[in-house]
């Protein structure tokens, strides 16, 4: 048998669990898809973004009833980022793990051969080079969240996005 939470908000009292699944389908119906997105670029590996995403709605399902709405992706990225981190640390100490091709992407009006090749480029970078990529340009955030949700300074951000914005330009023969 199925345990379920119960959690209490004090605007309308007790939750009960059919209102909590509600909150999880309509988190899930809403963030799953950019979570995701954020996920494969971070990890390079969507069987591995997969896993992380739906591990974040598993690990917060109790609690995104507590969660204000205008809060609830910024939550759900955090806990995203830092799934992720507990599995590149798990990955580091296994070396026998394989890097996989990036298979999704975001749509828009580059050429898709030269988005294959960022994103081939880009999944070349070191983890925390990537991270710091990924988080500014791609999830638009600024520098200060981005070093929150590295849990590192905002030096460390801004250092590690121009080594890797560095190396894509020489990459790709932009030097200027």
């Amino acid at each position: 048998m199925v345990q379920r939470r119960m959690s209490r908000s004090p605007e309308a009292g007790a939750v009960h669990a059919p209102e909590a699944e509600d909150a999880l389908r309509v988190a899930f119906e809403e963030h799953y898809a950019p979570l995701l997105r954020l996920s494969i670029l971070l990890s390079g590996d969507r069987q591995a973004a997969e896993d992380v995403v739906q591990e974040a709605f598993v690990r917060s399902s109790g609690h995104l009833g507590d969660v204000p709405v205008e809060r609830l992706r910024s939550y759900l990225r955090q806990v995203v980022v830092n799934l992720w981190r507990d599995r590149r640390r798990w990955l580091a100490r296994d070396r026998s793990a394989r890097d996989r091709s990036l298979s999704v992407g975001r749509a828009g009006s580059v050429d898709p051969a030269d988005a294959v090749a960022l994103r081939t480029a880009v999944m070349r970078l070191p983890s925390r080079q990537r991270a710091c990529v990924v988080l500014r340009y791609y999830e638009d955030l600024p520098e200060r969240e981005v070093a929150a949700l590295l849990n590192c300074s905002v030096g460390t951000v801004k250092s590690h996005s121009s080594r890797a914005i560095a190396h894509l330009r020489r990459e790709f023969g932009d030097e200027d």
